[in-house]
């Protein structure tokens, strides 16, 4: 019994001092400045999925992605998929971040439309994914070096990979 009563005041000062640390540290969000976004910026999750006209206002693409410097944080890049239907067949260039000039559209702050020159676009490089960037196989039994049959061998040298009862 005196043994739960020194742990239970353990505890329990152990998590106050942790509460008066932390509100030592952390001012109320009530006393902090508040910024709100003006005219002149957008928010990011407005960029992905933004529309990508011409100068002369054709549409021929949308912004995929967003390219930060890791040194200064920065964005230096977009990506924009041209052309396709819903994703389908569309190719993605990466275009220059001082390139890209933005405009809202109508009265919504909010709406914007990318505009990028077409001969930028023409002679944009393509984007290629990097190695490190692709999602891994589900699972390992659907990677094409897996073991289906389970014997050791991976199905590419193995023999019989499919009915690993045959001899």
């Amino acid at each position: 019994m005196k043994t739960f009563a020194v742990a239970t005041g353990l505890a329990l000062g152990l998590a106050l001092s942790a509460n008066g640390v932390q509100a030592a540290d952390e001012r109320p969000m009530k006393d902090r400045a508040a910024f709100t976004v003006d005219s002149g910026h957008m928010d990011s999750k407005h960029l992905i999925g933004m529309k990508v006209n011409t100068p002369d206002d054709k549409h021929v693409g949308e912004i995929d992605q967003l390219i930060v410097n890791t040194r200064d944080g920065k964005v230096s890049h977009v990506v924009v998929g041209l052309g396709g239907l819903a994703g389908v067949g569309e190719k993605h260039v990466v275009v220059p971040w001082s390139q890209v000039k933005m405009r809202h559209e109508g009265r919504d702050r909010d709406k914007g439309v990318a505009i990028i020159d077409r001969a930028t676009l023409d002679g944009a490089p393509r984007y290629v994914r990097a190695e490190r960037d692709r999602t891994p196989a589900a699972s390992p039994s659907t990677a094409p070096s897996a073991d289906r049959d389970r014997d050791g061998v991976p199905n590419r040298l193995d023999r019989a990979p499919n009915n690993p009862s045959k001899q």
